[in-house]
């Protein structure tokens, strides 16, 4: 049986050979109905309303001891909004981010700034007058994706990627799914932007999916809307056998973020920081199946190697 998450890590050998060789044992897969009913049996309501807010989710996190990519303000009313001014409270690189967005729904980025004028990595320029603009959408809910009337506005230092992965990609944040029942990281890939995907790393917009060995923490698929590739094809960089840099630490804050927020079964997403390492940026409470397609692996198999029943 596959050991729960402690150190030493988890015996992903015993659980290798748990593995049949294809997909073509579709006992393999884990199905949408079998992940709700995980989702059902392991999320309880608090934690997943915790996992889907941003803020809280982070201010768990770092309860818990867990690293996190750092805060510059939280504005969730519109006192904190009037007395908000960017030129002043703002540094020149920042991220905002609805605390209930989804799918990078809302997310605005600043890489440099000039006077009281910042420029997206495109080169457009953000005025102080068009910043608070997005700040006020965010705040009045303009991004929540559900019924809430209001959101808050996370603003962080904006991530400067480990030099390993920048120079994979053209531009934009990779970062890492990591899909975990309880302590136990079961399956891992790498989502990389693309021109196409106009620097951000959602699959949906085109990004690069690539599956991570979870013993070694090397690529060893990717693929962009279900078509395999193997070099970046903006970069022309080989991706297959390139080694995630800090892969134990990346195991390590995956398998405590789900118990952090009150998860039984998630998806960590991580960033890996040029100066701070892997950092938690969000926690999923509802992770997709579609990681099974690009690491070419059954989800249902590993989940039964920590000892879950599925009868």
């Amino acid at each position: 049986m596959l050991k729960l998450f402690r150190k030493p890590r988890p015996n992903y050998d015993a659980l290798s050979k748990l593995r049949p060789p294809s997909l073509e044992g579709m006992d393999e897969i884990l199905g949408i109905n079998m992940r709700n009913a995980l989702i059902a049996k392991y999320n309880p309501r608090h934690a997943i309303e915790r996992a889907r807010d941003k803020v809280a989710a982070k201010v768990a996190l770092e309860a818990a001891g867990i690293a996190c990519t750092g805060t510059v303000a939280v504005i969730d009313d519109h006192q904190k909004l009037g007395a908000f001014k960017p030129s002043r409270d703002m540094p020149d690189a920042w991220a905002i981010k609805p605390a209930r967005g989804s799918q990078g729904d809302g997310i605005l980025l600043a890489v440099r700034r000039e006077g009281n004028t910042w420029y997206k990595g495109s080169g457009a320029p953000l005025t102080e007058e068009a910043v608070m603009h997005h700040i006020q959408k965010v705040v009045d809910g303009g991004f929540s994706g559900d019924s809430a009337a209001e959101d808050a506005a996370l603003i962080e230092p904006l991530i400067i990627a480990d030099p390993a992965l920048s120079r994979i990609v053209p531009e934009g944040l990779p970062d890492l799914r990591v899909i975990s029942l309880h302590h136990n990281p079961l399956m891992a890939m790498v989502r990389l932007p693309t021109l196409e995907s106009d620097g951000k790393a959602n699959l949906h917009q085109r990004a690069i999916g690539a599956g991570i060995d979870m013993e070694t923490g090397r690529i060893t698929r990717a693929v962009v809307k279900g078509t395999p590739i193997t070099h970046h094809p903006d970069t022309g960089v080989n991706l297959i056998g390139f080694e995630i840099p800090g892969w134990e630490r990346v195991l390590e804050l995956a398998a405590k973020c789900g118990p952090a927020v009150g998860l039984g079964y998630c998806g960590a997403d991580i960033v890996l920081d040029v100066n701070d390492g892997p950092l938690v940026i969000e926690v999923n409470a509802h992770p997709g199946i579609e990681i099974q397609n690009i690491c070419q692996a059954g989800l249902k198999v590993r989940i039964a190697a920590t000892g879950e029943d599925f009868r």
